[in-house]
């Protein structure tokens, strides 16, 4: 008897073992994100925390980045949304995946999820919109699930309770209610769903072999299609109005935007830098004192010692992303200028921060910071008569002034992953 339970438990579990696997990775996910980044469980930073960790916002996504379009599927507001969303898949995906293959079963819910992360993202592609779960590739799964019960209830075999689909619905729906409803990812995942599960029915008439190349085909088509339409919404204009918006944060906390955007005690640890390169200029020095600004015990001091260099390692990194948004010949200039002036402050907190800093050309790093200060002048207090510096300047403050307002919202309540943040 004892035997006999154990060998329908693991039918049973052998049966459902990707409703399971899927469960086992959001559960994961949702864990290891907790673990990994408190802002998780703040809900005053839970929205830079979805955007860091891959929720769907479509103006990022349509600008480049498509990964959010899967990674959105696997991310929760909450552990009530994620409890509901897997209650409502588990109710579900036993009972389908045993009457499905379960590799059609995968397939349905996959690729119902990226189609209403696509739907989302084109729907909501002209506002600060954000969405993440498994609803809908579960209402992908509730679709393929009508389609099987309609058929098997013709064919006088039911195989799906009506109780299960009514729990999930609302389950599914409810989650929606209780944490903004996304009808467009559940829209795109239920029709997705209904279409995939009847070519899986179709299928199913069809010998072995051409059974699968149909369903092989129809999942290479689905993902073919998916991408078609993702490339060819692709939204170049707010790909360039994020890269500026991040491009002016960086230079902002960087302090070249006016003291009241950089980072706590930066303009004062500036200005002593600034003094030491020019008296060692002044002097002859090869070796400008920098040490000297840094004093110990300053925990401030320590702080940015730690969280400034990274932001000139994102300054590099921005910069040859701009580069190849941005090509005009003075854009170009510009760019290269002030990828010289982040190395050169890499050279000098360096210089401040450890004993074995390096040497610096006092007279070169002077320069690299005088023309970055005249290429980002707001207040016209620096003049020159080379018509291709004006050029440049005008390049680059004119790129800082590209982004609208959507851009600096999703660059405002974009955080920064939890291995770099300046927090």
């Amino acid at each position: 008897m004892l035997l006999s339970q154990r060998r329908f438990l693991l039918k049973r579990i052998f049966a459902s073992k990707f409703t399971l696997l899927l469960i086992a990775c959001n559960i994961a996910l949702y864990c290891v994100a907790g673990f990994l980044d408190s802002r998780a469980f703040e809900s005053l930073s839970q929205t830079s925390f979805l955007i860091d960790w891959g929720g769907n916002v479509p103006a990022l996504t349509l600008s480049g980045e498509y990964w959010r379009l899967f990674t959105s599927m696997f991310l929760h507001i909450g552990f009530l949304h994620l409890a509901i969303n897997m209650l409502a898949l588990w109710s579900l995906g036993i009972i389908l995946e045993a009457r499905m293959r379960s590799w059609v079963f995968l397939g349905v819910y996959l690729l119902s999820g990226l189609c209403g992360s696509l739907v989302t993202a084109l729907w909501h592609r002209d506002e600060f919109f954000l969405s993440c779960g498994a609803s809908g590739a579960i209402l992908g799964i509730f679709g393929a699930a009508i389609v099987y019960g309609l058929h098997d209830r013709r064919m006088g075999r039911p195989h799906i309770p009506p109780g299960n689909l009514l729990f999930s619905l609302v389950l599914t729906f409810g989650a929606g209610f209780a944490f903004d409803v996304d009808n467009a990812a559940h829209l795109g995942g239920l029709l997705s769903g209904a279409l995939l599960a009847g070519i899986a029915l179709y299928a199913e008439r069809l010998r072995p072999v051409t059974a699968a190349v149909v369903l092989a085909a129809t999942g290479m088509l689905g993902v073919a299609a998916l991408a078609a339409v993702t490339l060819d919404n692709h939204d170049r204009d707010m790909q360039e109005q994020l890269a500026a918006a991040r491009f002016g944060r960086t230079l902002g906390k960087m302090g070249l935007l006016g003291s009241d955007q950089a980072l706590w005690k930066a303009p004062s640890l500036e200005e002593c830098a600034a003094g030491a390169l020019a008296a060692a200029a002044r002097d002859g020095l090869k070796t400008p004192d920098l040490r000297r600004c840094a004093k110990p015990g300053d925990r401030d001091l320590a702080l940015l010692a730690r969280f400034m260099p990274l932001q000139y390692q994102s300054c590099h990194a921005q910069i040859a992303g701009l580069r190849k948004l941005y090509t005009d010949a003075a854009m170009q200039e510009a760019l290269t200028a002030a990828d010289q002036y982040c190395g050169t402050q890499t050279q000098i907190y360096r210089a401040i921060f450890e004993e074995d800093g390096g040497e610096i050309d006092p007279e070169k790093a002077r320069q690299a910071r005088l023309k970055m200060n005249f290429l980002l002048d707001q207040k016209g207090m620096y003049r020159t008569d080379s018509a291709p510096l004006r050029a440049q300047a005008s390049a680059l403050k004119g790129m800082l002034r590209r982004p609208g307002e959507l851009a600096w919202a999703i660059i405002g309540h974009s955080g920064c992953p939890y291995w770099s943040c300046a927090r």
